[in-house]
């Protein structure tokens, strides 16, 4: 019933039978708040090749009720101390939370901010793997509950079958699996599953060869325009001063950066179409490689395109309330209010192969769907998209549409390349690059991008680093875990810095909402950043049959004894 979400319970014990290797449980007499219902759940538990296997099957004959979750099974870890175990989340490129016992709750979805549905509990020397197994890319939840007991964590999965009356859905299986060895144990297990359908696409010899991208917004949201299209040459001067080989073109159009989505069209303030079309080509003469910016998800409110296409083509919720955001740069402008498409309305996928189309027809090396990784929400209650259940219209939707682009417009230009930001291993089998995002591609506390990149080295990513100069120690980490490097001019603070050598006070920024990093642009000498920034590329250039074409390790195969060093092996 519309808006009284309610727990499923069990008042009898279930009828069990063992079968082998198998456990059968029935659990007929579900009730809600004490009332019988029709509504009953199988689970299958297998024990073979050292692990379980736990699958659910929900048979609903209840006239009233859907159910929406099963969230199981349930595996409550007790935390012996000093040595407790850490959580591996896949969360952007990997998080390692070192206590799992004060994470409180924590949910992820995937295929959304999760880049994998399968997470670890880690000592170091053995570990407890707890993955679901589902190439469908429907919405399912990862979840760690520190607030049942003292020292515990719970672990689970949540499946979201939205099985109505009259329906049967069998869940996708949960894989429970202890191990001995590093946590690489875990990631080989998940991977030898994914071998089955990770197909990545082949990316063009140039992108494999590129060393990174500079990330300019031309045109902010509030109007104020930073590099016409005639400012193209000195953006690639200064992309050859860092050793970057991509200009990354956001804000690109007459609205700006996130304004007027879906409409992508050339600014006449900036040039107009011709312009810019020289300007891509002069790009090109210096030896850089463009991308075009659009977003995979957000449409402006406040557009004729939006009050004639919008409503038939959004991600909606039960009651038929679109799904959105709201994005403000300036604190000083009003913000734009965006709903979501839903992935699997057929006319907003032609809306996103069309604006594919047309950034090949400009010229351009490659289009970025921007949050296209992570697209939201985790579900559309639509009837009219196409897709059988809530759960199913987000993952599936991407992965078809990206399928889509990639196949048309590599037969037009084979060269051209598609990217997201954000990665999800499911969709990534048909993204060429990705644009890094969320820990994990970003040094700090907890990150920990050795789950992405062992276990799935063959995605090309960059890392995140909105900031337009780079610290040694950044563009060490980015070497290290074989991101693309990246620096980002979205201000127009940041153009006087590296364009005129202007450093910036942290009042230059007071109306923005999301600054750089003030202090390492005071601090740090743009010329001799970019110098040692263009240094790791040499070294990576020289070695580019381990960096480009290695498969990273991490610490397999050798032992580093020192704990102020970190050391990573790529093997051939």
């Amino acid at each position: 019933v519309l808006g009284r979400h309610r727990r499923l319970v069990s008042v009898a014990p279930p009828c069990i039978r063992a079968d082998g290797a198998e456990l059968h449980l029935r659990y007929e007499r579900l009730t809600v708040e004490d009332v019988p219902v029709d509504i009953a759940l199988d689970l299958v538990i297998r024990a073979a090749d050292g692990e379980f296997t736990v699958v659910s099957r929900v048979e609903n004959h209840s006239a009233d009720w859907t159910v929406r979750e099963v969230r199981g099974p349930i595996v409550a870890a007790a935390m012996a101390t000093p040595n407790r175990p850490a959580l591996l989340w896949p969360r952007g490129a990997g998080q390692r939370l070192a206590d799992p016992t004060r994470v409180g709750v924590l949910q992820g979805p995937y295929p959304t901010r999760l880049f994998m549905p399968w997470m670890a509990l880690d000592a170091g020397d053995c570990g407890l793997y707890v993955g679901c197994h589902d190439d469908s890319l429907q919405t399912l939840t990862l979840n760690a509950d520190a607030t049942g007991a003292v020292d515990a964590v719970a672990l689970s999965v949540g499946h979201l079958p939205f099985c109505a009356p009259g329906e049967s859905v069998t869940c996708a299986p949960v894989v429970l699996r202890p191990y001995r060895g590093p946590w690489h144990e875990a990631a080989a297990r998940y991977r030898r599953w994914a071998d089955a359908w990770f197909k990545p696409v082949e990316p063009p010899a140039w992108l494999r060869d590129a060393s990174g991208w500079q990330l300019v917004i031309l045109k902010q949201q509030n109007g104020e325009l930073h590099w016409p299209y005639a400012d193209l040459p000195r953006l690639c001067e200064l992309g050859r001063e860092n050793g970057l080989s991509i200009l990354g073109l956001f804000g690109w159009t007459e609205g700006g950066h996130d304004r007027r989505y879906p409409i992508y069209e050339a600014d006449e303030a900036m040039g107009g179409e011709t312009a810019l079309r020289e300007g891509i080509r002069q790009a090109h003469a210096a030896g850089q490689r463009v991308i075009l910016y659009t977003n995979g998800q957000l449409r402006d409110l406040e557009t004729d395109w939006h009050a004639g296409h919008g409503a038939q083509t959004a991600a909606v919720s039960e009651r038929g309330e679109l799904f959105g955001e709201s994005w403000q740069k300036y604190q000083d402008a009003p913000p734009r209010r965006m709903s979501y498409g839903c992935q699997s309305s057929p006319a907003w996928s032609d809306t996103l192969l069309a604006l594919a189309r047309k950034v090949e027809a400009l010229g351009a090396d490659g289009i970025i769907f921007d949050q296209l990784g992570s697209a939201h929400p985790t579900c559309c209650f639509s009837r009219e998209h196409g897709h059988t259940r809530p759960s199913r219209a987000i993952g599936p939707g991407v992965a078809a549409t990206l399928a889509r682009v990639q196949r048309e417009l590599h037969a037009v230009n084979p060269d051209f390349i598609v990217l997201t930001e954000h990665v999800t291993d499911g969709i990534n089998r048909f993204v060429d690059l990705t644009h890094g995002c969320d820990i994990g591609f970003t040094p700090g506390p907890g990150s920990f991008p050795e789950l992405l990149r062992f276990t799935f080295p063959e995605i090309l990513a960059t890392q995140r680093h909105p900031t337009p100069v780079m610290d040694r120690a950044t563009a060490n980490w980015s070497c290290l875990y074989g991101f693309a490097h990246e620096v980002e001019y979205r201000y127009w603070p940041d153009r006087l810095y590296i364009d005129r050598g202007i450093v910036p006070a942290v009042a230059d920024y007071a109306r923005i909402g999301s600054p750089p990093n003030i202090g390492m642009m005071r601090a740090l000498d743009p010329r001799a950043a970019s110098a040692y920034l263009r240094q790791v590329i040499g070294l990576e250039r020289r070695h580019a049959d381990l960096f480009r074409d290695g498969r990273f390790c991490d610490t397999l195969g050798f032992v580093n004894g020192n704990p102020a060093v970190v050391a990573k092996s790529y093997r051939r």
